[in-house]
């Protein structure tokens, strides 16, 4: 854990150093230009909170719109002169113009129990950055020859192995990866993007809370699936009980998978 949240307060400080990286007007749905407009995507963004509400038990912070997406997520920094701390959570809700609002929630990737919870709440000025875990990606594909085409075709990101979702997967006595299992996987190894492949388009999601940021057309050259998805591994519960009574629905490959890229 400690070296995510090295490299992540590495990162940062690179962005501010540099400046923020500009959005293309590009549609990542454009099968033109599409590597390029993915890996705007794994760029950090950072801007200011310039207003905050609440409404009703949420807490809403306004701040310059970065040509973000709605559902992206990302975190709130403070710097406190002698270090700099993580504050919370957010996710995109609404876009408005040059404004985006997100909502506030309780940050929990990289989870650290042993050491103690910071009591903070966002306060005006407190930096918002979003991807930066974005350098790191699951790839959810059906077979062996796809997963090698996205990897090599997308080498600029770091595509955590597929064994240890499944790994993780099995460490909860369930088969199907589920928008509940999948954020609490990518938590577990600082992952921020998810990428699932379906039968005609590959969806490209904010890993932290599955809601999908792109998508893209995609034609496979070999169509064969390997359940719930490809990996080097095979697993059937062992005999556990838990597993035996889980959801598989994931057999169906394209059929469970082509419910997450459905707009």
């Amino acid at each position: 854990m400690k070296r995510y949240i090295t490299a992540l307060l590495m990162l940062i400080m690179n962005s501010i150093l540099f400046g923020n990286l500009a959005y293309s007007n590009e549609n990542i749905e454009d099968e033109t230009n599409t590597k390029d407009s993915i890996k705007l995507i794994t760029q950090p963004e950072i801007s200011e909170i310039l207003e905050i509400n609440k409404q009703g038990d949420d807490t809403l912070i306004t701040f310059t719109n970065i040509n973000l997406k709605v559902g992206e997520s990302g975190i709130i920094l403070r710097d406190l002169s002698s270090y700099k701390a993580i504050v919370a959570s957010v996710v995109v809700i609404k876009l408005e113009g040059t404004k985006a609002i997100a909502k506030v929630s309780p940050f929990t990737q990289l989870t650290q129990p042993y050491l103690p919870t910071p009591n903070m709440t966002p306060e005006t000025g407190d930096m918002v950055i979003f991807r930066s875990f974005n350098n790191k990606a699951f790839l959810i594909a059906p077979n062996e020859i796809t997963y090698k085409n996205i990897t090599e075709k997308y080498d600029f990101i770091e595509f955590v192995s597929s064994d240890l979702l499944m790994g993780f997967l099995n460490s909860q006595g369930k088969h199907d990866p589920t928008p509940k299992l999948l954020p609490k996987a990518c938590n577990e190894y600082g992952v921020g993007l998810l990428f699932i492949v379906g039968s005609k388009d590959i969806g490209i999601f904010s890993c932290q809370n599955v809601a999908r940021i792109a998508k893209y057309k995609n034609t496979l050259t070999d169509t064969t699936t390997k359940s719930p998805f490809y990996t080097r591994t095979n697993f059937e519960g062992g005999g556990s009980l838990t597993y035996s009574l889980s959801s598989k629905k994931s057999k169906d490959y394209f059929l469970y998978y082509d419910e997450f890229l459905k707009d």
